[in-house]
C-alpha cells in the first residue's frame, strides 16, 4: 500500500463495499464467529504467501507484525495441516474452454462470432464438428463426456435433427448454485484488484468503465435487461475472439513473452432509489474520488 494512501477514505470504502457482502452472509446464516476464522486464517496467509522478505524466512513475528494477530494464533494456524483446496477457476474448466473456442470464429462460428450448430462428428476429417471442436481445447477424454457435461449444465443442447446448439454464452449451471458460488469466489477480488491497480498504477490505468442512471422507471427494466445483455453479449462475443488470436494455446504465431491471463467482464446491476435516503448517505460518508454528482448524471451518467 502507498505510504500516503488515504487510510480514513480506504476504511470508509471498505465499509461500504462490505455492507452487501455481510447482509448476504446473515441472509444466508453465516455469523461472524464463521467470517472471523476465515478472515484470521485468510490474513495469516497471505502475510506468510505474499509478503515475505527476499531469501528470509517468514517467522510468526513478522507475521504477526503485520497482520497484528497474536503470535501464539499465528502458530497455531501456520501448524494446521494444509487444507484440501480441490477448487477449480471457472475459467479454466473444458466446457469454459470449448464455449471460448466455440465463439471465437470460424470455423465453429460465422463472422458475427455467434456459434453454429455442430454436427457431433463431421464426414470429412477436417470439417466442423462437435467432436473437433472438443479436440482443439487439448481435451484428451472422449468429446461425449463433454457434451452430456454441457447438456447437464444448460450450456448446451442437442436438436432434433441431431446437431449439438450453444445454448447458453457462459459456463453458469442453471440447475445449481456450484458455477455460480465459483464466479462469487472470483469476480468479485478480479474487480477489487483492477480498482487497486488503477489507484496504485493509474498509467496506463486498466479499463474500468460503468454507466450510472437513479431515476429509470420500473416498467423501462424489463426491455432495457434484455438490450443490455444483448449489448454485454456482443461485447464479450468481440473481447473473446481478440483475446484468442493472442491465446498461444490456439495461435502459436501469437506474441511472446511471460504468460499472463487476461479478463474483460459485464455485468448489470438495480435497485430502488430513495433520493432521501442516499442525500443522508452522502451527508454521513465523505466524497470518495469517482462518486457519481448531479452534474455528471446530467451530462450523461458515464465514467
Amino acid at each position: 500500500m502507498p505510504a500516503r494512501m488515504p487510510r480514513e477514505k480506504l476504511v470508509d470504502a471498505l465499509r461500504r463495499m462490505l455492507r452487501p457482502v455481510v447482509r448476504q452472509l446473515l441472509h444466508w446464516e453465516i455469523t461472524y464467529p464463521v467470517l472471523d476464522d476465515v478472515l484470521r486464517s485468510l490474513f495469516v496467509e497471505v502475510a506468510e504467501n505474499d509478503l515475505s522478505l527476499p531469501h528470509k524466512r517468514q517467522t510468526d513475528s513478522r507475521i504477526s507484525l503485520v497482520t497484528g494477530i497474536h503470535r501464539k494464533e499465528i502458530a497455531r494456524l501456520r501448524g494446521l495441516p494444509p487444507l484440501e483446496r480441490a477448487q477449480v477457476r471457472l475459467e479454466e474448466t473444458i466446457v469454459t474452454r470449448v464455449i471460448g473456442r466455440w465463439m471465437a470464429g470460424p470455423p465453429f462460428a460465422d463472422r458475427s462470432r455467434r456459434a453454429k450448430p455442430l454436427p457431433y462428428e463431421a464426414d470429412g476429417a477436417r470439417g466442423p464438428s462437435f467432436a473437433r471442436l472438443v479436440g482443439e481445447t487439448g481435451f484428451d477424454g472422449p468429446p461425449r463426456s463433454v457434451l452430456d457435461e454441457m447438456v447437464r449444465s444448460g450450456s448446451a443442447r442437442v436438436s432434433e435433427d441431431g446437431l449439438v446448439e450453444l445454448a447458453r454464452e457462459a459456463n453458469l449451471s442453471v440447475r445449481g448454485a456450484d458455477g455460480k458460488l465459483q464466479l462469487l469466489g472470483s469476480d468479485p477480488g478480479e474487480i477489487f484488484s483492477t480498482i487497486v491497480h488503477n489507484i496504485e498504477s493509474p498509467d496506463p490505468p486498466w479499463f474500468h468503465r460503468k454507466v450510472v442512471y437513479d431515476n429509470v422507471g420500473a416498467d423501462a427494466l424489463p426491455a432495457l435487461r434484455e438490450q443490455a445483455r444483448e449489448a454485454g453479449e456482443t461485447l464479450v462475443r468481440e473481447t473473446n475472439a481478440l483475446l484468442a488470436a493472442s491465446d498461444r494455446d490456439r495461435n502459436p504465431d501469437a506474441p511472446g513473452g511471460r504468460r499472463t491471463r487476461v479478463v474483460v467482464a459485464t455485468y448489470w446491476y438495480e435497485e430502488p432509489f430513495d433520493p432521501e435516503e442516499a442525500a443522508g448517505e452522502a451527508a454521513a460518508t465523505p466524497r470518495l474520488p469517482g462518486r457519481i454528482t448531479r452534474s455528471s448524471r446530467a451530462a450523461g451518467g458515464r465514467r
